[in-house]
């Protein structure tokens, strides 16, 4: 089989990355208008000579009047946070998952951060445990007198996503909460938070700022982490194994004659992780398992070719993935700022794409050329079921969609992060802007998806076939739904 990359940022990248942001409080820098226009135009020239499906979801006129607005706005200078939030309007518009702005590091969250772990579900926010004597499932109305349908809408362009997909971005928003609140809002050492508790009691509480450290801590308690669905303690053993485990596992339910094999991410050596799906693969066949439930919820990418391997194990029938491959440019663009690359320029662009030129660039087509992929030896014949939701991205997307395009394979759940028809991926590129130091992450392939159904709206994520979300009432009893859903539909057959 012929291997496959594709590009997400691996586990312990994003750790380094997500620290070094939370490390970042307000010394703001100061930009005159010249060193503003300058990084706009740097910026500006990256994406127009370098990204490959730019004008998707808005058009070139569109594009020119938000730069224009920015640039016109920056003619009396700005703070760096100000211009990479005026930058973020750009890449939102752009709406491509994979291009990822990080700000500078001037606003120190490590001793400020907002000390509640927070649930959207359904666009409100709810207490995601019982900290502090608010009841989990609490929902929030206000911070410091900004109602949440307001800070909502403030905070989505921080998270990137795949169209107009936003299962992502509450993901994302859930997760980082007090991160995108700082930066939006400034460093806030007392918040002063609305809420009305499950039954109705609407209070008012005051809780200071909190470390960053204390914050994640308390993260692993999450109700919607599912630990009492599981009977196991609410605590950081759990998490580890169930959430933040980054290889390969299985469990079972014995009395279903089911497993369940959890895949938190594509990331890893590809040699590895074939081993240990042919292992786990070969325990499952051999106990004669009737039911198999794959969790991928958690899985926001990696390489595409582990995601190409685990779907190899379950289906029956040869596949096909992608349908071409393009790029408008053959080399990186303004390398004076670029900081890292990890695969070959060469080989990955010049070599590969030199020979198939179109009008508007280079395109690979892959129909005639890349053979079918093949399923595995060791593959499973049981049923299968795929558990997917916003956080499912990338690489994890591209393993739903194959499942998708599979009639025998059912998807519960939500839409995924990951978008339906294509993504960008392949080639990242590391940049940073020379007097904000914003930093980027631009990928310059554009991966078209070969799909079976096409009346799917463009801009959406992968659908799942059965949608089953979270209720406040399954947060508030720690009950997985879409887990649940598969096991009684299993248990009746």
């Amino acid at each position: 089989m012929k291997k496959i990359y594709d590009y997400r940022m691996n586990y312990k990248l994003f750790i380094v990355v997500f620290c070094i942001f939370t490390y970042s409080l307000s010394a703001q820098k100061d930009i005159d208008s010249v060193g503003l226009i300058e990084d706009l135009k740097i910026f500006k020239n990256i994406l127009q000579q370098g990204h490959p499906s730019l004008y998707e979801y808005i058009s070139k006129d569109s594009l020119d009047y938000l730069f224009d607005n920015i640039e016109a706005s920056s003619r009396d200078g700005l703070t760096d946070i100000e211009l990479y939030k005026n930058m973020l309007k750009i890449t939102d518009a752009i709406k491509d998952g994979h291009l990822l702005l990080f700000a500078p590091n001037t606003i120190k969250t490590d001793q400020y951060y907002f000390p509640l772990i927070l649930k959207i579900i359904n666009t409100e926010f709810y207490t995601d445990t019982d900290d502090f004597g608010i009841p989990i499932g609490s929902k929030i109305n206000s911070i410091n007198g900004e109602r949440m349908p307001r800070v909502l809408e403030k905070l989505k362009k921080y998270s990137p996503t795949d169209g107009y997909n936003l299962t992502r971005k509450y993901r994302d928003i859930e997760l980082k909460f007090g991160l995108f609140f700082a930066y939006e809002y400034g460093i806030v050492k007392q918040y002063t938070i609305e809420y009305i508790e499950p039954d109705g009691l609407e209070k008012t509480i005051s809780l200071p700022a909190e470390s960053f450290v204390k914050v994640k801590l308390r993260n692993t308690k999450r109700s919607s982490y599912f630990s009492k669905y599981h009977y196991q303690k609410n605590n950081p053993n759990f998490f580890d194994k169930y959430i933040s485990n980054r290889e390969p596992f299985v469990y079972y339910k014995e009395e279903l004659n089911a497993a369940v094999l959890v895949i938190n991410s594509f990331a890893g050596d590809i040699r590895i992780f074939k081993s240990n799906l042919t292992k786990i693969f070969k325990e499952i066949n051999k106990k004669k398992i009737a039911h198999l439930i794959i969790d991928v919820r958690n899985n926001d990418g990696g390489f595409r070719s582990n995601a190409v391997n685990l779907y190899s194990f379950i289906t029956k029938k040869a596949f096909k993935q992608t349908v071409n491959e393009f790029v408008i440019s053959l080399s990186v663009l303004e390398r004076k700022y670029k900081t890292q690359t990890f695969l070959s320029e060469k080989e990955f662009l010049k070599d590969k794409f030199k020979n198939h030129a179109v009008f508007d660039g280079w395109r690979l087509p892959f129909d005639d050329q890349e053979p079918l992929m093949v399923p595995d030896q060791n593959r499973y014949n049981g049923s299968v079921y795929i558990l997917a939701g916003g956080t499912t991205f990338s690489a994890g997307a591209t393993f739903v969609l194959n499942a998708k395009n599979d009639p025998d394979i059912t998807i519960i759940g939500e839409d995924t992060g990951g978008g339906y028809y294509f993504h960008t991926g392949e080639f990242p590129v590391y940049y940073e802007f020379p007097n904000s130091k914003t930093q980027m992450v631009m990928s310059m392939v554009k991966v078209t998806h070969y799909v079976k159904e096409k009346s799917i709206p463009k801009g959406s994520g992968i659908p799942p076939d059965k949608h089953i979300v979270l209720s406040q009432k399954d947060l508030i009893e720690g009950k997985d739904p879409q887990l649940d859903y598969v096991l009684r539909l299993i248990s009746r057959k």
